[in-house]
């Protein structure tokens, strides 16, 4: 009986007949294979640079892609050469001139180019080359037909990278647009900010609600989409220009709530790690101050376990200057509001006040704000220095006109109207009659501090002198300073040295003979304490220095 062949071995007849042998692929399923390894590539984040660099591989050759006038759009490589270029331009020329969609330049043993007009889907076909033209140049650059095969891939692809390309376009100018939006309603300018808000929409309400939101760098597309689902997409939403990990938000004043929870808490609970501060419902005029309490909201939610909080509404005190602060400040920025700039280059007085004003907020982070180099901002800096008579370097001075702008921007009642005017029914009011219900000793006061004394005009530094000896002026720096006072008085030390510093942490390190991180941890606890940003701008050393400084004078006049 005739045994089998043992296991892997091979009878004469099978081996005559190449059983066994693994025969050579084929050519049309080496091409098989080249489309779907060129379908893969095709699905990547960048379609056109992977097809480009396979190609490259596959055919031995220079790739790229190159518009009709041979501008290189695309290419496998860098360093291409002048003789390439030449070669390319010279195939294009005949192909403009014949009207040809594929062509074979430079036919030689050592190169050659072949060109393929790329049909890019949506664009108009004709016998012209289309907008992009496929140039493989190289010693065989048609050895394979994976050329051939990519040029449908490669129209695709870069209609996608064309159509990702406006869309990103498309983010950036509403991005920009929603953040022009929220510069107008900060300086004031409401009638363009509904304008342009109507366009982009959602409308803006009134009353509204600011919320600063505190997320990573990278998070902020997260935050946007949260917020945007939370408010029902009635919240004007903006990436913070200053701050690369904040995210600002003005709601409607009636979305206190979502469910159960105040929106701020629905927010530090939907968006993991965010912290999240809020300012109460103000007007949209007040859209400035709004920001400085959600702001100043934001450096107590830090340290509290929820991550959110709400700012301690307290009146401000450009509110409390009322009447008299009024005056004071239109004096003080009489030089900046009248100001016209010798050339029409120049900024003007406009321009001038919104740069000290984003300055007064952000410091040197104003450039990001104002969109500005920082020698510009330097510039309108000394410019406002010289009109104003101001060292902008001094805290004191710096929070003097910080409060001149903050009252200039309130709204005026009809009591400050000039007397013997139109009223608002249109009828004149009778010299007199807005001081009509005030005390004699006020109106004198009044007289005093520079609205119309015997003798002329007073000073304007005796016009502030006599505005923080007002009773409700000094309640109100009690109030500011009470917290500290009250809850940890062994910092107001160092409240103290880092105002009389002008707020340099360096300088009050070494006034209190610390480290610099020592007194940055103190300034932080001030801020648990206290409510207020201490340590990032906008922060609240203006208001501290004035309420320290009103303090500091002694009694109040009780004749104000």
């Amino acid at each position: 009986m005739t045994g089998f062949p043992e296991p892997g071995t091979l009878t004469g007849e099978a081996k005559e007949c190449g059983v066994g042998e693994r025969a050579a692929p084929s050519p049309d399923s080496l091409r098989a294979a080249d489309i779907l390894a060129m379908h893969r590539l095709a699905h990547k984040a960048d379609g056109v640079q992977a097809l480009l660099r396979w190609l490259a591989r596959r055919t031995g050759c220079w790739v790229g892609l190159v518009d009709p006038a041979g501008g290189v759009e695309a290419a496998s490589s860098h360093g291409s050469g002048p003789d390439v270029m030449a070669l390319v331009a010279d195939g294009l020329r005949v192909m403009r001139e014949r009207g040809l969609r594929t062509f074979v330049a430079g036919e030689s043993p050592g190169r050659s180019g072949a060109l393929l007009a790329v049909g890019v889907p949506g664009d108009p076909s004709g016998p012209e080359p289309s907008e992009l033209v496929l140039a493989v140049v190289g010693p065989d650059p048609l050895g394979t037909a994976a050329p051939v095969d990519a040029v449908p891939l490669l129209g695709v692809c870069w209609r996608a990278r064309e159509t990702e390309r406006t869309r990103r376009r498309v983010e950036i100018a509403d991005a920009r647009g929603r953040e022009a939006v929220l510069h107008l309603l900060m300086s004031g300018n409401l009638t363009t900010a509904h304008q342009i808000a109507g366009a982009l929409a959602p409308r803006l309400s009134d009353p509204a609600r600011f919320h600063v939101v505190e997320c990573g760098a990278g998070r902020r597309a997260e935050a946007i989409r949260v917020c945007a689902e939370l408010t029902a997409g009635q919240a004007w939403i903006v990436r913070c220009p200053v701050y690369s990990d904040h995210v600002l938000m003005v709601a409607p004043a009636s979305l206190g709530a979502v469910g159960a929870r105040p929106l701020e808490a629905a927010l530090a609970a939907e968006i993991e790690g965010c912290v999240v501060g809020t300012g109460d419902a103000l007007a949209l005029r007040d859209t400035a101050a709004g920001y400085e309490q959600a702001f100043h909201a934001l450096a107590v939610a830090r340290g509290r376990p929820e991550r959110w909080a709400r700012f301690d509404a307290a009146l401000g005190l450009p509110v409390v200057a009322g009447r008299h602060g009024h005056a004071w400040a239109d004096r003080l920025l009489a030089p900046l509001t009248g100001h016209v700039p010798a050339r029409a280059t120049a900024p003007d007085s406009r321009a001038l006040t919104d740069t000290v004003r984003s300055w007064l907020s952000f410091s040197s982070a104003a450039t990001r704000h104002m969109k500005i180099h920082r020698n510009t901002l330097a510039s309108r800096l000394r410019r406002v220095e010289s009109l104003l008579g101001l060292d902008l370097e001094l805290v004191g001075d710096q929070a003097r006109l910080d409060l001149a702008l903050r009252i200039g921007a309130l709204p005026r009642v009809a009591d400050h109207r000039p007397a013997g005017t139109a009223g608002p029914g249109g009828t004149a009011e009778p010299v007199g009659t807005a001081d009509a219900a005030e005390p004699a000793s006020t109106a004198d006061a009044a007289g005093t501090a520079g609205v119309a004394g015997p003798t002329g005009p007073a000073p304007v530094e005796d016009v502030f002198e006599a505005l923080l000896r007002l009773p409700a002026v000094r309640e109100w720096a009690l109030t500011q300073l009470r917290p500290v006072r009250e809850e940890a008085p062994a910092l107001e030390a160092t409240l103290r040295t880092w105002l009389r510093n002008d707020t340099r942490l360096s300088a009050t390190a070494q006034a209190l003979g610390v480290s610099v991180t020592g007194t940055r941890k103190r300034l932080m606890r001030l801020e648990q304490v206290m409510r207020r940003s201490l340590v990032r701008v906008p922060n609240a050393r203006h208001d501290l220095w004035l309420a320290v400084e009103v303090l500091d004078r002694g009694r109040p006049d009780r004749n104000f």
